[in-house]
């Protein structure tokens, strides 16, 4: 009996070893390093989807908002959201528009993506009303098999160009759409992109989340590899490129979220010195504290080298 669980006592201490030292499946993808991270304070109860920089200051949407920009002020322990640009879609929509990301031009228009509308929204600089600057895209991505899933639609947006976008369609599968609105009619490709070359757990979808443009190159935020990775344009589409994770930072015992199935940033911007990543955490709360269901804004640096 004594030698019957001292086998059983031994084969679980085993592999408790080696669970305990089973490496990360990404852990050849350089680790970004955490600058500082921030709660997100709103005058109301918004869920940022998407960020982008304008002359050196963060914005951001919410897919509960439709008609407000927000610019985010950095301070010592917070990020604040402040109402930036206050607009109205011309013409109007009876329907909720679920802007999911949001970029910019340097004179200061906006551009956010339209979950349910499929559709590209311009919001001026000169406060004049908000206008839809594409025709419904649905039909150019369902033509390659993109847009299966509901809700898993248009997830992000970056300008490359005046009068370019490329748009990322969330999951299942996911992919990548050109746009150039600068002919007539407008050119428009998409791309399957569901191959990949890191790791999601079991479970969760390979998925983009966000894109951002930076210094001619294409990065694109792959929320549940907890990656971040440049997108390279090939003959036939796009493949993921160098990338760097952030899995050790979000899912850390004193940032993550009760909730973990699934990751949660919905934003990613950059600059010459940071990069920097927003979260929707859909009111989960943090597991270091029950009442504190902020969102969260990560700064993050490359590693030395990379």
């Amino acid at each position: 009996m004594a030698e019957d669980f001292m086998k059983k006592f031994l084969v679980f201490l085993v592999l408790y070893i080696s669970c305990q030292n089973t490496p990360s499946p990404n852990q050849d993808v350089p680790q970004f390093i955490l600058y500082k991270s921030y709660p997100v304070d709103a005058p109301e109860a918004v869920q940022p989807s998407g960020l982008t920089i304008w002359q050196q200051q963060l914005f951001t949407v919410s897919d509960k908002n439709d008609s407000t920009i927000f610019r985010i002020e950095l301070k010592n322990h917070s990020a604040e959201l402040h109402p930036y640009r206050v607009f109205t879609t011309e013409p109007a929509s009876e329907d909720h528009l679920d802007f999911e990301g949001i970029t910019c031009d340097s004179a200061g228009n906006f551009y956010l993506v339209s979950e349910t509308q499929f559709k590209i929204l311009k919001v001026a600089a000169d406060g004049s009303p908000a206008t839809w600057i594409t025709p419904d895209l649905k039909s150019y991505g369902q033509k390659v098999g993109l847009f299966q899933v509901k809700n898993a639609y248009f997830e992000g947006i970056t300008r490359t160009a005046p009068n370019r976008f490329i748009l990322c369609p969330e999951r299942q599968p996911r992919g990548i759409m050109k746009v150039d609105i600068g002919t007539q009619p407008i050119q428009v490709k998409a791309f399957n992109c569901d191959q990949t070359r890191y790791h999601f757990a079991n479970g969760r979808s390979h998925d983009f989340a966000g894109l951002f443009f930076f210094q001619n190159e294409l990065y694109v935020l792959e929320r549940n590899a907890f990656v971040v990775s440049k997108l390279l344009e090939t003959e036939n589409g796009f493949e993921e490129g160098a990338g760097w994770s952030y899995e050790h930072i979000e899912t850390s015992d004193i940032l993550r979220y009760d909730d973990m199935r699934y990751g949660k940033a919905e934003g990613l911007a950059m600059d010459e010195a940071f990069i920097y990543l927003i979260l929707d955490n859909n009111n989960d709360a943090r597991i270091t504290n029950s009442d504190d269901k902020r969102p969260l804004l990560f700064q993050l640096k490359r590693p030395a080298g990379k």
